[in-house]
């Protein structure tokens, strides 16, 4: 996996957010509206008409069929103004560890994402029951608001290309992203080893102490714990795809025999025999709306 997508598959695996607000509305031409003192992002899915975001005497049509996520307001601010009657599904939101998300400011337009949308009934699905949540409040009326945004966040993902990222990530801080390529690859290819960190500070030339406070701001824990973690995936990959021996295994990810069972059924809660019986069951075929109405017949 690339190194960039890699650190940013972290970040997220850290992301606080908070949904401030979700609607449907209808604009007629000629409305405008701006970033200026605007705290939180704001993410749309334009249906119909058209508009157009326009900073520094430059204007980017924003078009029927996408997602759109715009940041909060920036040094250079931006409007967006209506050309043709737009109708639009939005929400607000804020991100509490704003420090962990600095992906926001790799791209070089003025909104963070823009993303086609291949099936729009499940994206207005999703907008919908976030509005639906605010409509009739209930003890799980956060979750459902905040599982809204995740799962927004999570289609922008999977259907984005990473390939325009530049390494703005890395700007300013001394572990660059070769050197991050060559800590990371040294990881993956000595799992089977003890790692040390003064292993890890030599292949980034880098003082220990410094590798690791630079280790967890961008990977969000320290470089033992991450080697762990290398390990147990590995672990866990090795034990649905092989059928070598537990002991075997535990080698081959650098663990001890007793150590690997242990550390699984903390994180799993349950041993590798069970894990490796698990994975390796087919899943039972879903049934069609067909059977399901004979079955509740």
């Amino acid at each position: 996996m690339d190194t960039k997508i890699q650190i940013l598959q972290r970040q997220f695996d850290h992301l606080k957010i908070d949904v401030i607000m979700a609607a449907y509305s209808e604009r007629e031409a000629g409305w405008l509206n701006n970033n200026d003192e605007i705290d939180y992002y704001r993410v749309f899915y334009l249906m119909e008409g058209h508009a157009v975001l326009e900073t520094k005497g430059v204007g980017y049509d924003l078009i029927p069929g996408r997602i759109y996520v715009l940041r909060p307001k920036q040094k250079v601010s931006y409007n967006i103004a209506i050309k043709q009657t737009i109708k639009a599904y939005w929400c607000h939101f804020r991100i509490r560890n704003a420090d962990d998300m600095k992906f926001m400011k790799l791209p070089k337009l003025p909104f963070s994402s823009s993303v086609a949308i291949q099936d729009e009934c499940h994206v207005v699905g999703i907008m919908q029951k976030m509005i639906q949540a605010q409509e009739f409040p209930t003890v799980s009326t956060n979750l459902r608001l905040h599982s809204g945004i995740l799962e927004l966040i999570a289609y922008l993902l999977d259907h984005s290309s990473w390939d325009d990222l530049n390494d703005a990530y890395f700007i300013g801080n001394e572990v660059g992203k070769e050197k991050w390529d060559d800590v990371l690859l040294y990881i993956e290819q000595n799992l089977h080893h003890n790692i040390q960190i003064e292993d890890l500070a030599k292949v980034a030339y880098l003082h220990p102490n410094y590798l690791i406070t630079s280790f967890k701001s961008i990977m969000g824990c320290s470089p033992i714990q991450y080697v762990t973690e290398r390990r147990l995936e590995l672990a866990k990959k090795l034990l649905k795809e092989t059928d070598l021996p537990i002991s075997e295994i535990a080698g081959k990810v650098g663990m001890l025999n007793h150590y690997l069972p242990r550390l699984l059924k903390r994180h799993t809660g349950i041993t590798p025999k069970q894990y490796r019986r698990f994975m390796k069951l087919e899943l039972p075929k879903a049934l069609g709306a067909a059977e399901h109405k004979e079955v509740n017949n």
